[in-house]
C-alpha cells in the first residue's frame, strides 16, 4: 500500500483565518458579510472535495498493482508445465533401466546329466577303484555356463611324468591334437559356444593303455584368446568336472568349481593320477593368468614359434 502525503499546512492556515475573523463569543462582527463564514465554510468544503478526488487516483493506482500480480500467476503456469516436462524426462530413464535389467541377469543353468557320484571339495582326493575294482575306461566330462558370449572355453589334457612335466611334446591332447601317442586318450570334440544340454566337452581315457611313464593327467580349461580379448573366469559360471565309468555310464565323482576370478584366464580343474597301481582323482581348481600356450610352458611343452 502506498502512503500519499497530505498538505496539512493549507488546512492550518484556513483555520487561523477563521479564528481571527470571528468575534468573541462566536458572533460575527458588524463589518463582515454575514455570508462570509458560510462562504468560507463552503470554500473549505470545496477545498476538501479535491482531497477526496485526490484519494481516488490512489485507489486506481492500486488497481494496476492487482493487475501486476496477475501476470505473476501466469508466470507460474509455465513453471508447472516445466515440471511436467521434467516428469516426462524421467520416463525414458525408467524405460532405460527396465531394458538394462535383462542384460545384467545371469543365464539359468543348462540341463546337465543327472548323476549320483560323490561330490568332492577342492583338494579332496578320491580313489576311483573304490567304486569299481575292475575299472578300465573312464570319461572326464566338463561343463560350464558363460556370462559373456565372447568366451570360448576349451578342455585339454597334459600327460605328465614323475617330474610333473609332459613325457614328450606330443603328449598333450586338445582340440588340435585329439589323440595321445599311445592311443589311451581321445578328445571327443570342441564346444565353441557351450550351447545345448549335457556336458560341453568329454575326454575318453583307457586306463589300461596309458604309457607307464605317465603318472598323472592334468585336465585344464582355458578361454580361447583370453589375453587378446580381455576375457577371464569372472565371465564363467557353474563350471564342473565329473568322472564317469564308461562301461556303465554311472557317475563316479563330481567337482563343482566355486571360485571365479577376474585375474584367471586358465583353470587346472582336476587331475587323475596313479598311486600304488590305483588311479585316483584330485579336484584341483587352481587358476592361472595364462592362455593355453602359457600352460604349455608350465608343463614343459615346447611350443614352436
Amino acid at each position: 500500500m502506498f502512503d500519499i502525503p497530505m498538505n496539512t499546512k493549507g488546512a492550518l492556515d484556513l483555520n487561523s483565518i477563521m479564528s481571527m475573523n470571528a468575534p468573541a463569543g462566536g458572533a460575527p462582527s458588524n463589518g463582515m458579510n454575514q455570508s462570509a463564514p458560510q462562504n468560507v465554510q463552503n470554500g473549505f468544503s470545496n477545498m476538501a472535495q479535491p482531497a477526496q478526488n485526490f484519494n481516488q487516483p490512489a485507489q486506481n493506482f492500486n488497481q494496476p498493482a492487482q493487475n501486476f500480480n496477475q501476470p505473476a500467476q501466469n508466470f507460474n503456469q509455465p513453471a508447472q508445465n516445466f515440471n511436467q516436462s521434467a516428469q516426462n524426462f524421467n520416463q525414458p530413464a525408467q524405460s532405460f533401466n527396465q531394458s538394462a535389467q535383462p542384460a545384467a541377469a545371469a543365464p539359468a543353468p543348462r540341463q546337465r546329466p543327472a548323476g549320483n557320484g560323490v561330490h568332492l571339495k577342492k583338494g579332496q582326493k578320491f580313489n576311483l577303484s573304490q567304486v569299481n575294482p575292475n575299472l578300465s575306461e573312464i570319461q572326464v566330462c566338463l561343463g560350464w555356463d558363460i556370462l559373456n558370449q565372447a568366451c570360448d572355453l576349451d578342455a585339454s589334457a597334459f600327460m605328465l611324468g614323475a617330474d610333473n612335466k609332459v613325457v614328450g611334446d606330443d603328449w598333450f591332447v586338445f582340440y588340435g591334437q585329439p589323440t595321445s601317442p599311445d592311443g589311451s586318450i581321445t578328445h571327443m570334440g570342441d564346444s565353441t559356444n557351450g550351447a545345448g544340454a549335457g556336458d560341453d566337452e568329454i575326454i575318453n581315457i583307457n586306463l589300461n593303455k596309458i604309457d607307464q611313464r605317465v603318472q598323472k593327467i592334468a585336465f585344464v580349461v582355458t578361454i580361447n584368446e583370453a589375453l587378446e580379448k580381455n576375457l577371464n573366469f569372472s565371465m564363467v559360471s557353474n563350471a564342473y568336472v565329473r568322472v564317469v565309468d564308461k562301461s556303465t555310464g554311472g557317475e563316479i565323482a563330481k567337482f563343482m568349481l566355486s571360485e571365479y576370478f577376474a585375474t584367471v584366464t586358465s583353470m587346472v580343474i582336476g587331475e587323475v593320477y596313479n598311486k600304488g597301481g590305483q588311479w585316483r582323482f584330485n579336484p584341483v581348481g587352481n587358476g592361472f593368468a595364462e592362455d593355453l600356450a602359457g600352460l604349455c610352458g608350465v608343463y614343459g611343452v615346447n611350443v614352436a614359434d
